[in-house]
């Protein structure tokens, strides 16, 4: 190899690197300053029955589950946010303390970017170096993996990289389509896949991102050997509009955006854990338009095991680093467990255990009953 091409090798990949940086840290900020949440938000249309007179005393409720080989205090999980800018470092360093003091799930964003350029690894490695007994949720992407030149190795690296207790491949298929330069071909994904399970022991969840699940593809993938999922339905943030609020040349060929015309696409996060629970009885984490302690109870009696929180963590986060602390983060966890075990109380239910899949804790109204009566 020449010193020209060197040289000119070397500036296409601080090119690439400084357009992940630029796309991750666009990723924080819009959500921030603009709406880009999904229209409807299906928990509304879930009511939780009321019990007059408890049996049980507040404080003798008991929020902690197991999380395969962990325990923690409740079945919270800061779900995958960020990683690979600075900015990102600082956030994850919150979120990885609040998360280990109050002693709930962490999950990191997308590890690509540590995969393709060794400075971003501090962007990640901050957690667990902050958050040495927690729970930590490692990521990479169906697009990754069904790359037909996919190194299993990169697979461990992101294991090693934060020392991951699980892994989750996120399935992001339109973001994918409505992103500059997105992957969007998956055929070699089930044999890649069955390569990393072979190799592998560690517990792999299948995430989704705002697009949910069908009981199809879970069949698929339980037959594949995932031992959970992150049901990601709509109600939440919508990174198809987050797309269209980014300048993506590719889209700009068509009369009308095609990331604004998908943007409210997918399965709305309670028919997610719906459809998934009536097919698998694997791990279910419920994310997707959750925004407070009373929708992980509602989740809950659907048949989830665990809620996740995107947008109200990177917006507390987001505030601690303007103002150099975890303060804010951490009042947002106690506040979701102090709604959920409000939740428990309320429903006369001492334990996480004894409200799963409780379906006749609840009346489902409106469409999401229409939803669940013809498909669920």
């Amino acid at each position: 190899m020449t010193i020209n091409n060197q040289k000119d090798e070397k500036i296409s990949d601080q090119n690439q690197t400084k357009k992940i940086m630029d796309r991750k840290i666009e990723h924080l900020t819009i959500p921030l300053e603009h709406d880009v949440q999904h229209s409807k938000n299906y928990f509304k249309n879930i009511k939780l029955i009321h019990h007059p007179i408890p049996d049980i005393d507040f404080e003798d409720i008991d929020l902690s589950i197991q999380f395969f080989d962990k325990k923690v205090s409740a079945p919270i999980c800061i779900s995958a946010i960020t990683g690979g800018h600075p900015v990102s470092k600082e956030l994850n360093e919150i979120l990885a303390k609040a998360a280990e003091e109050e002693d709930i799930i962490m999950s990191v964003g997308s590890q690509r970017a540590g995969i393709e350029d060794r400075a971003l690894l501090d962007s990640f490695k901050i957690t667990r170096d902050v958050a040495p007994h927690i729970p930590i949720i490692g990521n990479i992407g169906v697009g990754q993996v069904s790359d037909p030149n996919f190194e299993i190795n990169d697979f461990y690296e992101c294991i090693e990289m934060i020392n991951a207790d699980v892994m989750a491949i996120h399935l992001n298929v339109l973001h994918e389509l409505v992103q500059d330069k997105g992957d969007i071909s998956y055929k070699p994904f089930q044999e890649n896949f069955k390569k990393i399970r072979g190799k592998y022991k560690i517990p792999i969840i299948a995430k989704e991102v705002g697009t949910g699940f069908d009981p199809d593809i879970a069949l698929v993938l339980d037959g594949l050997g995932f031992d959970g999922y992150d049901v990601g339905g709509t109600g939440g943030t919508s990174f198809a509009a987050i797309e269209s609020k980014r300048n993506n040349f590719d889209n700009q060929k068509y009369t009308r955006d095609p990331a604004d015309v998908f943007k409210e696409w997918g399965v709305p996060t309670p028919v997610s854990i719906v459809y998934v629970r009536n097919v698998s009885q694997k791990l279910i984490i419920a994310t997707g338009g959750l925004r407070t302690g009373i929708d992980i109870a509602k989740s809950i009696v659907l048949g989830a095991d665990i809620g996740g929180f995107a947008y109200k963590f990177l917006q507390s986060a987001w505030q601690d680093r303007k103002e150099k602390s975890i303060f804010n983060t951490i009042k947002e966890i106690r506040t979701l467990k102090n709604e959920l075990r409000t939740c428990l109380w309320l429903m006369n239910e001492e334990n996480i255990i004894s409200l799963k899949g409780n379906r006749s804790k609840c009346v489902i109204l409106g469409d999401l009953y229409r939803w669940l009566n013809q498909n669920g």
